[in-house]
Order: structure tokens, then C-alpha cells, then sequence
């Protein structure tokens, strides 16, 4: 099989710099998303740290046996977080920077995904949508029962990140994996995608523009933006292919 890749950022209608970053290699089957945090001072440098690190992982690696994907990525990224802390104390102006990231690697019949902070990996099959990730924030957390009032800041926003990287020296990240089939689209996008427009509105524009995914990206940005363009907005799509 292989993995067609299109992705696209933009800063948006509101914003005054673009805190996102994106690569995709579809040679190697690999895609990354970061999304710097909002608030915080360097959002756009720990995304961009974030996405470096794990392209330089996946091109050191001589090779990586199926079996090993999940521990190097876990691996990878525990380096990668350790890589924003550091860089956050030799630069005081940008310390408690961080960064949200879904890294996707293609390997056989199978994707990785490992995913921290709410940006979002869709899987797009036969004319529905499916959300694949968990938002790592107050508002999903509490909804799940995994936070306590009494464990909430008083005021948190329920957008407010729960975990991220470069938040702390511990760096909790989620691993999923999938089998993949032909004529499947994974969809990845930071939230001034997934906050603007419903997911139904995603899955409707990417089954009218399916077989042209080149278009793809900007079709999606154009609708966020048409939507408000709150957020920066970064979209990759992988689509499977015989």
C-alpha cells in the first residue's frame, strides 16, 4: 500500500503569527502537527522543535522493526520534550513554552499514532467521520471523570490544555495503533480546524474533493477561515492507496 500526503498551514483572520507547524514525508510515512500553546511565549518555537525532532529521529534511525515503532516513538518524544525544557532555560524569554503534536508513521500495513495535547487525527472511511484521538484538555477530562472539581483552577477555560509537551519533565503521550486499509483518508489538524468548523462539515468536503486530496488542505482552510478564522489552521491529509 501506499500513503498519498497533502497538508497546508495558515495563520487565520485573527491571529498575528502562525504558532503551527507541519511536516509530511510520504516516502517514509510520516506526518507530524504541532500546534504551539496559545498564551504562552515561543508556541511557534516549540512546535517547531517539536516537528525537527521527531523528522531528525525518524532520519537517524537506520531502521525500525514493526514491532519497535511504539517504544521509538515514545522514546523520540520523551527526548523531544526534554528538548523544549532545555531550550526553554537557556532562553528565559520563551520558558513554559510548549506544544500540542500528532506524529502519524506509516509502517506496513499499519499506522502509529501518537498523539498529546487537542489536535485532532480523523479517520475519513466510506463517507463517515470518526474522531480517533482524545483532546487532552479540562473540558474532555472533566466530561470523563478523569478530573475532579476540586482538581480544577478555579477559571480554567475548558479548552485549557491538561497535558502538552513542554509542560513539565514528564511527558505522557498517547499511542494508538491501526490497521489500514485502500481508499481511507486520516485527517490531522490542529484545533483552528476542528474548532471552527463541526466534524460532519470535514467529512462533507472531504468526500466531494476525495479523489483531488492536493485541494484538500485548502478547501478545509478556506472553510475555517470562512468560519471565523480564530485560530491558526494546519491541516494534513493520508490517504491510503493500493
Amino acid at each position: 500500500m501506499r500513503i498519498r500526503m497533502a497538508g497546508a498551514t495558515d495563520i487565520g483572520r485573527k491571529r498575528k503569527a502562525n504558532q503551527d507547524s507541519i511536516y509530511f514525508d510520504e516516502a517514509h510515512g510520516l506526518g507530524v502537527v504541532a500546534d504551539g500553546i496559545g498564551g504562552r511565549k515561543g508556541g511557534e518555537v516549540a512546535s517547531s522543535i517539536a516537528v525537527a525532532s521527531m523528522k531528525k529521529a525518524f532520519q537517524s534511525a537506520e531502521s525500525i522493526r514493526h514491532g519497535e515503532v511504539n517504544s521509538f516513538l515514545i522514546s523520540a518524544i520523551d527526548q523531544l520534550n526534554d528538548d523544549i525544557l532545555a531550550r526553554g532555560q537557556s532562553e528565559p524569554e520563551i520558558a513554559g513554552m510548549g506544544t500540542t503534536m500528532n506524529c502519524l508513521a506509516f509502517v506496513g500495513d499499519r499506522l502509529h499514532l501518537a498523539h498529546i495535547g487537542d489536535s485532532r487525527t480523523y479517520l475519513y472511511q466510506d463517507g463517515n467521520i470518526f474522531q480517533l484521538t482524545i483532546d487532552h484538555n479540562v473540558g474532555t477530562f472533566a466530561e470523563r471523570g478523569w478530573l475532579r472539581p476540586h482538581q480544577i483552577i478555579p477559571g480554567a477555560r475548558d479548552e485549557a490544555l491538561v497535558k502538552g509537551l513542554g509542560l513539565g519533565p514528564n511527558c505522557e503521550v498517547d499511542i494508538y495503533e491501526f490497521d489500514i486499509q485502500p481508499g481511507q483518508i486520516f485527517v490531522t489538524c490542529s484545533d483552528g480546524l476542528s474548532g471552527m468548523i463541526s466534524d460532519q462539515e470535514i467529512a462533507s468536503i472531504v468526500k466531494k474533493s476525495q479523489p483531488k486530496i492536493d485541494d484538500l488542505p485548502g478547501q478545509l482552510i478556506a472553510a475555517a477561515n470562512a468560519a471565523g478564522g480564530r485560530d491558526n489552521i494546519t491541516v494534513l491529509l493520508c490517504e491510503v492507496r493500493k
